[in-house]
């Protein structure tokens, strides 16, 4: 077993054995922040309606997007955004799936807050995540592949690597199954079934470090999660390998994640306000091509991201249709794969037209028929004291630089 499951037993064991021995974890005490001569984040979360849902949803079309070039078999394609050449793996789907983990961060960080349970935290991460993902592995395996498979169905269902492609990805192991016999083999980009996966298993890693985080206490201050995040900083240029995190890849999502968890922290100083958006777009391009770039990029998208969440209010009609977005993600990519084997000519363009209405309508049967029970479960029990348990959402993503030949 990888380190993550070792921790995650571990505290599977604390959730179960805490309420036993300890009393409850104290909630966040509830304090009013002190007045700004601004307009605040926390300000605008106050008001009612956000726009997470279409923005989570916008992300996981740029998967797709991004995605397409790659599936297509055409060497050298590339999007717009990878065609600037502002960074290494910069391109639609690599900014999509920051995008994703910085709202995961500052979602599951207020939902921790809130509830300061162990096993109820875990409880709700598996149930968000487990049983659509379980479905689309278990259905690619066994009846697309069943379908697809130019090997004899006997053989194909008898194959170890059929059973594996599901059991090994479901424990969230980095060394990922992407094939399945004799499926897509004669695609541009043959062989590999869901080239967007692996962003799971970063997700798995980083919510077992916010529940380490909850409880040391690390959340329960500015001061200490200040400290607790240069501590990791300090550590990566050191450099020393953190656990659960074994790749450039996990470390760069996990930033996201880590941004998206200070500004749910430090929301009541942070300025609300277009303009922000706007300085740090600006100085972000006119420092391209240098050092400064990425930190400054990585500052702007998060910023961008949260100002989009709670600002325009014309946009929350959306909020009447339900959570597609980890549907369309997880089907998106054996969609395309689905769409690229039928088109005598795949190109990007074909690819992302064809394939983003068919998952969007997966990605509504998913929420519909599985996601949203599930959240039902978690959202049975109430919270400490009587407070309704929040219902949030964080997953979706786009293969590593390593897979970019395989995943896109």
């Amino acid at each position: 077993m990888e380190d993550f499951h070792w921790i995650f037993f571990f505290l599977a064991a604390i959730a179960l054995v805490r309420p036993l021995l300890l009393p409850p974890l104290p909630r966040e005490a509830a304090t009013t922040p002190a007045p700004r001569p601004y307009r605040t984040l926390g300000q605008a979360m106050a008001a009612p309606g956000d726009n997470l849902l279409l923005l989570r949803l916008i992300a996981a079309a740029a998967v797709i997007y991004g995605h397409s070039y790659a599936i297509s078999g055409i060497p050298g394609a590339a999007d717009h955004i990878a065609r600037q050449g502002w960074g290494h793996g910069l391109y639609s789907g690599s900014i999509a799936v920051q995008v994703f983990f910085a709202i995961s961060g500052f979602l599951v960080t207020g939902a921790w807050l809130r509830r300061p349970d162990a096993a109820f935290f875990l409880r709700s991460r598996l149930l968000r995540i487990v049983p659509a993902y379980l479905a689309c592995l278990v259905i690619s395996a066994y009846v697309m592949g069943t379908l697809l498979t130019q090997l004899p169905r006997a053989e194909y269902l008898a194959s170890g690597e059929t059973w594996a492609y599901v059991w090994k990805n479901l424990t969230f192991n980095t060394n990922m199954v992407w094939t399945l016999p004799g499926v897509f083999a004669g695609n541009p980009l043959p062989n590999t079934v869901n080239g967007s996966i692996w962003t799971l298993v970063v997700e798995a890693r980083v919510y077992l470090w916010l529940a380490i985080f909850g409880l040391l206490g690390l959340l329960d201050t500015r001061e200490r999660l200040f400290y607790a995040l240069a501590i990791l900083a300090a550590c990566l240029y050191a450099p020393l390998a953190l656990p659960m995190m074994p790749m450039d890849e996990f470390l760069r999502l996990g930033g996201f994640f880590a941004a998206g968890c200070a500004f749910y922290r430090w929301r009541d100083e942070i300025p609300f306000h277009i303009g922000g958006v706007i300085v740090l777009a600006v100085l972000m391009y006119l420092l391209r091509g240098t050092a400064w770039f990425f930190p400054l990029y990585g500052l702007t998208l998060v910023y961008g991201v949260f100002w989009f969440a709670y600002g325009p209010k014309f946009l929350l009609g959306f909020n009447r249709l339900g959570d597609y977005s980890y549907g369309v993600y997880l089907w998106g990519y054996p969609i395309q794969q689905l769409v690229a084997m039928h088109l005598a000519e795949p190109t990007p363009t074909r690819i992302t037209l064809l394939a983003l209405p068919l998952a969007l309508l997966a990605g509504a049967l998913s929420w519909h028929l599985l996601e949203q029970p599930m959240l039902r479960l978690k959202g049975r029990r109430s919270g400490p004291h009587g407070a309704p348990a929040a219902i949030d959402n964080a997953a979706a993503a786009t293969p590593p630089a390593r897979h970019t030949a395989a995943g896109g």
